[in-house]
């Protein structure tokens, strides 16, 4: 039977919220979140999404986690518009080794991996950055 695209959403879902990333001492001060983020958050969330998932045999597909990050208030000044750069290097540490560091990440009765693709950083209109981890899925029907 095929994976639908939530089930996957669900697998890396559970891989976070299992990982290091939720009990590490600077952990996020967001949610995990599937889908959507809460509305007008300005906490560090992390959001997983997906952009496809196809039907073959062996089922590919790519998802989003973006990890939110709160921009640097620089003293005396109004500007929030700077990314916090420390705090975005930790967290994307954490999640780089989470996702693997770009090698395949297998479940233990090899049906599916994961592979990271690449990480960007973007800014947010809420006074965030935010960090994309674009991560390969692979399932084997």
């Amino acid at each position: 039977m095929k994976y639908t695209t939530i089930e996957v959403i669900n697998v890396l879902y559970l891989t976070i919220a299992n990982s290091s990333l939720m009990t590490d001492v600077k952990k996020p001060s967001g949610k995990l979140c599937k889908l959507e983020r809460p509305l007008n958050s300005v906490l560090e969330d992390v959001v997983i999404n997906a952009i496809g998932l196809d039907k073959d045999d062996v089922q590919e597909g790519v998802l989003n986690v973006n990890q939110y990050v709160n921009n640097l208030k620089l003293p005396n000044l109004e500007d929030k518009a700077q990314p916090d750069t420390a705090r975005i290097l930790y967290l994307s540490k954490l999640l780089n080794t989470i996702l693997g560091d770009g090698e395949e990440v297998w479940d233990t009765t090899g049906k599916w991996c994961f592979v990271l693709q690449q990480d960007m950083v973007f800014p947010d209109t809420n006074n965030q950055h935010y960090i994309n981890f674009r991560v390969e899925f692979y399932l084997n029907n």
